[in-house]
């Protein structure tokens, strides 16, 4: 600000002030008995008269700051030009525009990040079990027993055409990923995932109602993950898939969800480089009243840490899916044989005629080859009883038929009735909140329920509940 400038700012200001001043005069002859006027006066006076103290402050700054610039200049020192200052001025303009420029930008990616995030979804489930067994007498002394089920966090989204999925698992005293892949959803009928995905096999998602599962769930067919590339078509009635498994899951372990062949177990057979396709129809598709029939295959390379030789695994299935009105029922039919390279039995002390296979932190034994049937049927029903909004009432049987000799005990030597398994219950919902009640009744059944009584049917029952969030 130049000198001049302040000095007729000073000398309008000190006009301004005289003229209020009369004005203020004026009004108190005016309105002698106006008190609030008068005080109003006052104030504006008082403002004006700061206005004018500070003019005059900056006045006499400029021009000590004046003087000391000319002296600089007349003894050769470098001076600021006016145009200097001019540029000071543009630079500070342009900072303050660029200040701007960028609290736009952080705004708009602030916006686009929340976009973003509400294209993401964070679920998860706890979830506590109780459950009598009619075999265990410490069960039945105990009148059975409550325990911590699981913990489940998971995450889905998308961005563009990009997609993502994630299930982690934590259960008592081990954990595991379920489910984690990346995706491309190339057009509206085609989509790519490559990860830890669900194998297309059988019916789909689950290949059972219940809670439990059935058989093939148990064996590692239906409702099983692997790790590699998915192609996923779904045109209409039309649902095909093709995959390729570099593993049948991370790691040689038995930790994980679907039962696989454990490369670590004393057998020693893993699951390689398996290629699976799956080709589904629904009758009726877009209505309450559809009806799908598929057929799926699997199979590829069987390796043996203990031998270090490849053998070969395949498996076929032919199912169908119902869902009318309230009613859903499915079928299923299963193919399949482990030509394994094993090591000889004296060494392994397995028979094989079975296959050692891992889910959930521990090792069981399924028929090396074997047929195996599934049906199962359901009915939902919506309620209004108190916080209960929905009934649902379910029943799976599976039925296993070996090609040889099996037996689920004594490391799969001898030979036992054909397994069977049927699961029967309910499952109430209330709003967040479920509640699972299974009947679960084995012959047999693959080791995996810890009956330990060869050809006699064992039940339990259990009791799962827990949240979702």
């Amino acid at each position: 600000m130049s000198i001049q400038t302040d000095s007729r700012r000073l000398k309008a200001l000190t006009l301004s002030l005289s003229i209020s001043a009369a004005m203020a005069a004026t009004a108190v002859q005016a309105a002698p008995n106006d008190q609030q006027t008068i005080e109003a006066l006052r104030a504006q006076l008082q403002q004006m008269q700061q206005r004018l103290d500070r003019l005059e402050q900056q006045q006499a700054s400029a021009q000590t700051t004046s003087s000391g610039n000319t002296a600089a200049s007349n003894s050769g020192s470098n001076g600021t030009s006016a145009k200097d200052s001019g540029s000071r001025q543009t630079a500070a303009s342009a900072n303050s525009d660029n200040s701007g420029a960028s609290a736009l930008s952080m705004a708009e990616q602030n916006k686009a990040t929340l976009d973003e995030m509400q294209q993401v979804e964070f679920s998860g489930m706890v979830e506590f079990g109780y459950s009598y067994q009619d075999w265990s007498e410490s069960s039945k002394d105990k009148a059975g027993d409550l325990d911590f089920n699981k913990l489940v966090l998971a995450i889905d989204g998308e961005h563009d055409d990009f997609l993502y999925s994630m299930e982690y698992r934590f259960y008592n005293g081990y954990n595991f990923l379920k489910k984690g892949w990346l995706g491309y959803k190339v057009d509206d009928e085609n989509t790519v995932k490559a990860g830890l995905v669900q194998t297309p096999f059988g019916n789909m998602p689950y290949g059972y109602l219940g809670w439990y599962g059935n058989l093939p769930y148990l064996a590692g067919f239906n409702d099983n993950q692997n790790a590699g590339v998915l192609w996923e078509r779904d045109a209409g009635p039309w649902n095909t898939s093709l995959a390729f498994f570099k593993s049948d899951n991370l790691g040689d372990d038995n930790q994980h969800y679907g039962a696989n062949a454990i490369g670590s177990s004393e057998q020693g057979n893993s699951e390689e480089n398996q290629l699976a396709a799956r080709a589904a129809y629904t009758f009726g598709h877009g209505t309450d009243y559809t009806t799908e029939v598929n057929a799926s295959v699997k199979g590829g390379q069987l390796y043996n840490n203990n031998t270090n030789d490849s053998g070969s695994n395949w498996s076929a299935a032919l199912g169908v899916s119902g869902s009318y009105g309230n009613w859903l029922a499915m079928a299923q039919a299963t193919t399949y044989k482990y030509d394994a390279e094993n090591a000889p039995e004296s060494e392994t002390q397995i028979s094989d005629n079975v296959v050692q296979v891992g889910a959930f932190n521990f090792n069981y034994l399924i028929p090396a080859e074997a047929e195996m049937y599934t049906a199962s049927l359901g009915y939902s029903m919506d309620v209004d009883w108190g916080p209960v909004e929905n009934i649902y009432f379910y029943n799976d049987f599976s039925y296993i038929n070996p090609r040889g000799d099996y037996s689920p005990y004594n490391g799969g030597f001898g030979d036992v009735d054909n397994p069977m398994f049927n699961d029967i219950g309910l499952k109430l919902t209330a709003g967040p909140y479920y509640l699972w009640a299974d009947i679960a009744s084995n012959k047999n059944g693959l080791g995996y329920f810890g009956s330990g009584d060869a050809n006699k049917w064992n039940t339990q029952f259990i009791t799962t509940f827990g949240f979702n969030f």
